[in-house]
């Protein structure tokens, strides 16, 4: 008989444990990296467009414009009522020539974030069947509207004018 040793086949020499990354495993990773990097360079680019969109002046003036619509809404069309905007602004027509620098919100607060910035305000009767006619409201009896302008300055340089149509409640 043969010792059960003997039976055996020779021990195969220890394969190297394998301490690496495979060349398929690193361009994996490379290839998610630079997806990665790709990704994020193209969404810092929408961001920055976004910023850039936001922050111009067209966005900045309709802002402050519209700080002077919030406070013509609120304004009574008949004089008689006590100051509602400022010192000397008792009814919607007082807004007519007002030039506010630094800007004004629509509580009168001055927007200090915007020091160098102006609003100049116009208010103007003008004939509903043509709204290009300015009228005087006391002679002319046909129906109008009331057209708000706001021209909003940076500096001296008019960045926009807005307008808008307002029309009395008739309601009571």
């Amino acid at each position: 008989m043969k010792p059960a040793i003997l039976d055996r086949h020779p021990a195969q020499p220890a394969r190297r444990t394998e301490s690496g990354a495979t060349f398929i495993e690193l361009m994996l990773a490379v290839l998610i990296i630079s997806t990665t990097l790709v990704a994020s360079t193209s969404s810092m680019h929408s961001s920055a467009a976004m910023y850039h969109y936001f922050a111009d002046g067209k966005h900045e003036s309709l802002m402050l414009a519209q700080e002077i619509h919030e406070a013509a809404l609120l304004l009574p069309w008949e004089p008689g009522a006590a100051a509602a905007f400022g010192e000397d602004v008792w009814d919607l027509y007082d807004l007519d020539g007002k030039y506010y620098t630094p800007p004004r919100s629509a509580e009168y607060d001055l927007v200090i974030s915007h020091i160098g910035w102006s609003q100049t305000v116009s208010v103007k009767t003008v004939d509903l069947a043509n709204p290009d006619v300015e009228v005087d409201p006391e002679t002319f009896t046909g129906p109008t509207l009331v057209k708000l302008s706001v021209t909003i300055k940076e500096g001296e340089t008019v960045v926009d004018t807005l307008s808008w149509w307002l029309s009395q409640s008739t309601q009571g």
